[in-house]
């Protein structure tokens, strides 16, 4: 494994904090993650968005738009935490454990910087609905393209005008692309896939259901709607 060493804030804390090798985050980590088995395909899209939804520093849970087969190498980043090596430990609905393979020292530096999260997180006061971007509680959605073609997606975060998501395709700027049941089209490349904006403006208190198809028995998939494939 490879902690990076150059993260001042938690690096900072590692230096009071050894030993914590028991210490356990639950929580929202944003990261991105390679795996092993796509390293050599050729076109693939290799680098995705992930979330860790709860980590320590011999393992963590993990939600992800792609997950390879069991004992698949990876290299995830996590914000806040550094470079993690490890392997995939079971397979999940909407993602992946992966256990991580360090030394002691390195576990050690892990754990203190998880430490360092949690202290940080319990200082902090987050109100959801006064941000303009936010995270999703249910990060696993359907993306529709413009020829009608499926994927499984990733939710990185959303808006009232549109969402960023990471899948298995890296569709063109200005083509046609929906998620769940709100139809729009791409506008950005990102790093760890790409953003949507939408055609209409969405509500917030329900733009998570819309886009999740979490509306009851009439939900339906954007690719249904005109706007997909004009």
């Amino acid at each position: 494994m490879a902690v990076a060493a150059q993260m001042s804030g938690p690096a900072g804390a590692a230096t009071g904090v050894q030993g914590r090798k028991d210490v356990r985050f639950i929580g929202d980590v944003m990261g991105s993650y390679v795996l092993a088995s796509r390293a050599q395909t050729a076109g693939a899209v290799q680098v995705f968005a992930c979330r860790a939804r709860s980590i320590s520093p011999f393992e963590a849970v993990i939600n992800a738009p792609v997950a390879g087969p069991l004992g698949d190498g990876l290299i995830v980043t996590f914000q806040g935490l550094g470079i993690i090596r490890g392997k995939i430990s079971r397979v999940l609905d909407g993602g992946f454990a992966a256990s991580f393979e360090c030394s002691d020292s390195e576990r050690n530096l892990l754990g203190a910087r998880i430490d360092w999260l949690k202290r940080k997180a319990l200082k902090a006061v987050i109100d959801r609905r006064a941000h303009r971007r936010v995270l999703p509680r249910e990060t696993k959605a359907r993306l529709i393209l413009g020829d009608g073609t499926k994927f499984d997606c990733f939710i990185i975060d959303m808006s009232q005008s549109g969402v960023a998501v990471s899948a298995d395709v890296l569709p063109p700027l200005g083509s046609p692309a929906g998620v769940g049941g709100v139809p729009g089209r791409v506008v950005r490349h990102i790093p760890t896939g790409f953003a949507i904006q939408f055609a209409e403006l969405q509500p917030m208190d329900q733009i998570e259901a819309l886009l999740t198809l979490r509306t009851g028995p009439d939900r339906v998939l954007a690719a249904e709607h005109p706007e997909i494939g004009e």
